[in-house]
Order: C-alpha cells, then structure tokens, then sequence
C-alpha cells in the first residue's frame, strides 16, 4: 500500500516559512504542491513528496528549534475530522486514544503508541531516529493540543527525544515547562495520570462519535485495499446487534469468509484478534463517559452478558470496569 500524508497540515510549514522570511508559494511550487491542493478538505500527498518538502525547508532555516515553533501555526481543522473529534472528547486519554487508534489519517505509515506506566500516561510518536524538526512539530503540536483541551496550565511529567541535545535546548525547556531529555529510546511525551482523565468542559460526547463515524468512513474510502481498516469498520457497525463473526464481515465486505481469513493471514492478523482489539478501544472510549452505564458498554460491545465483558475488561486492563468507575468521580456505574 503507498504511503500517503493528509495534504492539509502542510499549512503549518507553508506559515513556518513565512514566518521565517522565506517565499512559501516558491517552495512548495518546487515540490509540485499548489496553494489550492492544500485548501481542499482531504487531499492527500504522496509519503515522498511530503519527504521532499520537509528536507528543502530544512535546507532553508538556520534554526534547529524551528520544528518547535510549529505550534504558533497549527489548527485542529487542519487534520481533518480527528482535529474535530479531538476537541469534543471527554477526557484527553479518550483525545489521545483518537491519535493513536485515527493516526492514519494524517499518514498512513503512523504508529503511535499509548502506553499507563508509572510515570503517568505516555504517548509515543516514534522510535527510530527521523528528521529532528519534524518530531519536533509533532511534539509540540500535540502538547499544544492537550493543552487546547485542557487549559494552558497543563504540563508533561517528562518529554523525550530520540536526537540529541541541540544548542537551543533552553527553548524546549520553557516550552514542555517539564523535564526534557534527548538522545533518548523513543520520541514521547508522559502526562500526570490525574491530569489525562480528568473530565473536560469541551468534551461532547455526541460530536465525538459523529465525527469518529466520519473518520471510519474516511478511512475505509482512502485505501479499500487496507483489509484491516475495512474489517474494523464493519465490526463496529455490527457490534450492537451481536454475534459478530467472520462470516458476517465477509458478507458485508462481499467476499467469502474463506478468502477474508487468507486475506487477514496476509496481514499477519486474525479476525478474533482484530475483534478483541475493537472492543478495547471502543471500552476505553465508553468506560470514562457518565452517560453510558456498565451494562450498555457491555451490550454496544456485543456481549450478551455484562459478565462477559467484565472478564474481557479485567484481561485488557488487569482491572474490573466497576474498579475505574469508583476512581472518577460522578460516575455512577
């Protein structure tokens, strides 16, 4: 499957340069990418093209924080739905659980990672060594964001970078306002576990899952060939009607159950691991909502039985989904 990057936070790095006195349009022009390509909701770019730009604008300015400053430019708008979704969460775990589980509509060679650790919850954006500026913007994109969500006060537990420590280190510090350590394993960023599943004042449930519908949709359009995708999609139309099976999917994807099986082998998967994988993310998602009782996660998971989706929450979290509902206040099971 090609690599392809959502066309639109291009914008940042076009208001970047501008910002740096360099002539936008001139730039990207040399990269084959119009004003007009980016402004269209949507639009996608070849992975190369985007490498392309991302090494002349690096060429360009004399600054090795300028991937920091990228933060002054963003707007949720410009990733699409995600940034839309992002802003109506409830909680900013149930905002970073949108990035992790839609990171390929920004591009579909993403892999970030959300991990509880000690520490607090970690957010993991890379862990091989890719170009400084770009990891850089992402970071500070993303803090900017949970602070959006949260408010200004918002500061991480720790923030590391795979680079090393450039000379204007002092900029990151005053960004993060936290510990920030370079030359590290991974690109990530921890936040106090108290802070992430705090109940958000923007958070509109409903707007949410419009905007996840879309979202799916989107995705499942974008590369009909990206089995994975499309089976998750059809798992979550079917989930709430129960017994979904394989053979169900594979009616609704037009194929034989045979050839959905081969298809999800060669994507090194199953389908009971990619389904155990949507009840998860959609439990994580549920789990922190008031408005949704215990009893009708379980049901709009497909479990016939609240028991059954008790024993699944207690395998994935190592905790009773009546335990996380006694330590957030409000919430009544």
């Amino acid at each position: 499957m090609a690599v392809t990057h959502l066309l639109s936070p291009t914008d940042i790095l076009w208001k970047l340069l501008e910002d740096y006195g360099h002539d936008a349009e001139s730039i990207f022009l040399k990269v084959g990418i119009h004003r007009e390509m980016i402004l269209k909701p949507g639009a996608r770019i070849a992975h190369a093209r985007v490498d392309s730009l991302w090494s002349k604008i690096n060429e360009l300015i004399d600054d090795p924080c300028f991937g920091l400053h990228g933060a002054k430019f963003w707007h949720p708008s410009q990733f699409n739905a995600l940034g839309h979704a992002w802003l109506a969460s409830s909680t900013l775990r149930e905002a970073l659980n949108r990035a992790v589980r839609y990171a390929h509509i920004n591009g579909t060679d993403r892999k970030n990672r959300l991990k509880d650790t000690a520490k607090g919850l970690t957010f993991t954006l890379s862990q091989s060594l890719r170009l400084p500026a770009f990891i850089d913007m992402a970071m500070s994109i993303l803090m900017s964001a949970c602070r959006l969500n949260y408010g200004p006060d918002l500061n991480p537990v720790e923030v590391n970078f795979i680079h090393s420590k450039p000379a204007c280190a002092e900029e990151y510090y005053s960004f993060f306002k936290a510990p920030v350590n370079f030359s590290a394993d991974s690109d990530c960023i921890t936040l106090p576990a108290d802070a992430v599943d705090s109940r958000l004042p923007v958070g509109n449930p409903e707007l949410a899952q419009i905007c996840d519908q879309y979202i799916t949709s989107y995705l499942a359009e974008l590369d009909k060939n990206n089995i994975v995708q499309r089976v998750k999609t059809v798992i979550i139309d079917l989930l709430p009607s129960g017994g979904v099976s394989d053979e169900k999917v594979a009616q609704r994807l037009k194929m034989s159950t045979r050839s959905l099986q081969r298809k999800l082998q060669d994507a090194r998967t199953t389908f009971g691991t990619l389904l155990d994988e949507v009840r998860q993310e959609l439990a994580e998602h549920y789990i922190h909502d008031s408005t949704v009782s215990l009893t009708e996660i379980a049901f709009v998971l497909g479990y016939s039985e609240y028991s059954s989706f008790w024993r699944a929450y207690k395998r994935w979290t190592k905790t009773s989904p009546s335990e996380i509902r006694k330590l957030e206040p409000n919430i009544n099971a």
